[in-house]
């Protein structure tokens, strides 16, 4: 019987469900394979509903989304900025892994943006003991500000990503969940590799995963019946898995009244999410605000329009569906203005958005503009769960 240890993505609720998706498939591989997960919150909390082992815990002074909350200002986060932060953590997470690898006997990890284990196996490449697989959906940081810790920053972390791939002793498999096309041609920096060489010598692309079949969801009308809403047009309006979303979905709220004039049977249902209270959002009649919604995709499925922040997860699986929605990238957030901007625009999906240049009448006009509009977005390869469930147990199966 093998034993893996999945570190969960970092940020948000994607990366734990794209997680959860790989496991089911491992399990489908080799039923007798035993997985245990290191987790912070919110993913953790979500592991645990679905019976899922959790060893040990992190403190929540070392939680990464909660460094997005404290870095981000005003709908804009600085990766960079808590990039610098997040590293003085990092012996103490690195001695939590060891620490469950050697009570469970685990000599498998399969780490979804372990940046932690990446960046420290570059300055130590001692501490490799145990096989490691590396998921990503972007390659390499992005500089966004002109200022001299940012450079630092982007300098540190894109060098260190080199280094890492061009050393496969440090990985057993360097997988990039998405396709080609998602990787941009350009250079990590002066004097470092081009992004889309390195990738294409070293990774294996595997395509999307989602928790769902978007054919099972295509129709809308149903899915507002199944789910409660009424009949008349339907506006889901969520800003992610941290805090930084709190003004976009205050801006929602706003943009209500103004948009009910024009149409006045419209729904708006605004989701906060785990790390927002809905008491933080503008109290408005006719809005509902709720917190975390489990699969919220089948609302995002019974939506005529959503709008929402520059979030991996949530523009793919949007694109999956055929849904028409209008998108806010975080101001500076380098990977959501950059690596899902380029996918958005390579499916000519969703309307990517400015927030400090929309108005909550500019808002309305753009979801009137938009509501129910038919889509014909290429179709997602859906395959990578799957593909990456049979890499990791072939690295599991090497001696």
């Amino acid at each position: 019987m093998g034993k893996i240890l999945f570190i969960t993505g970092p940020i948000g609720l994607g990366h734990v469900a794209r997680e959860m998706e790989i496991a089911k498939e491992l399990r489908k591989l080799d039923p007798s394979v035993e997985i245990f997960w290191s987790a912070e919150e919110p993913a953790a909390s979500v592991l645990r509903s679905a019976g899922e082992k959790i060893p040990h815990s992190l403190a929540e002074a070392q939680n990464t989304t909660g460094f997005v909350d404290r870095v981000a200002d005003d709908y804009s986060v600085s990766l960079c900025t808590m990039f610098l932060k997040w590293l003085k953590t990092f012996p103490d997470r690195m001695a939590l892994y060891k620490k469950i690898m050697k009570e469970e006997g685990i000599d498998t990890v399969v780490g979804d943006e372990a940046m932690d284990v990446m960046l420290t196996l570059v300055k130590e490449p001692g501490l490799k003991d145990f096989k490691f697989v590396y998921l990503t959906d972007f390659f390499g940081a992005y500089q966004v500000k002109m200022k001299p810790m940012e450079l630092m920053a982007t300098r540190i972390f894109n060098k260190s990503w080199g280094k890492f791939m061009e050393n496969p002793e440090l990985y057993e498999e360097f997988i990039f969940i998405g396709e080609k096309e998602d990787i941009g041609e350009e250079s990590l920096g002066v004097l470092l590799p081009n992004r889309r060489d390195l990738a294409y010598k070293y990774a294996k692309f595997v395509g999307q995963i989602l928790p769902f079949r978007p054919e099972d969801y295509m129709d809308r009308e149903a899915m507002k019946r199944k789910l409660g809403y009424g009949q008349g047009p339907l506006i889901i309006c969520t800003g992610g898995g941290s805090s930084a979303g709190k003004p976009l979905l205050n801006l929602c709220a706003k943009a209500y009244p103004i948009l009910k004039k024009s149409i006045p049977d419209v729904q708006m249902k605004i989701v906060t999410g785990p790390r927002i209270s809905p008491q933080e959002i503008v109290s408005v009649d006719g809005v509902q605000v709720t917190g975390y919604v489990p699969k919220l995709y089948e609302h995002f499925a019974a939506a005529d329009l959503v709008v929402t922040s520059g979030g991996g997860t949530s523009t793919l699986e949007l694109t999956a569906l055929q849904r028409p929605f209008l998108y806010f990238p975080f101001q500076d957030h380098w990977e959501q203005n950059h690596d899902v901007v380029r996918r958005c625009e390579r499916y000519a999906a969703g309307i990517k958005m400015t927030y400090d240049k929309t108005t909550p009448e500019s808002l309305s006009q753009a979801i009137q503009e938009n509501l129910g509009k038919k889509t014909s977005y290429p179709q997602v390869p859906l395959e990578g769960a799957a593909k990456t469930a049979k890499l990791v147990q072939e690295v599991m199966q090497t001696s």
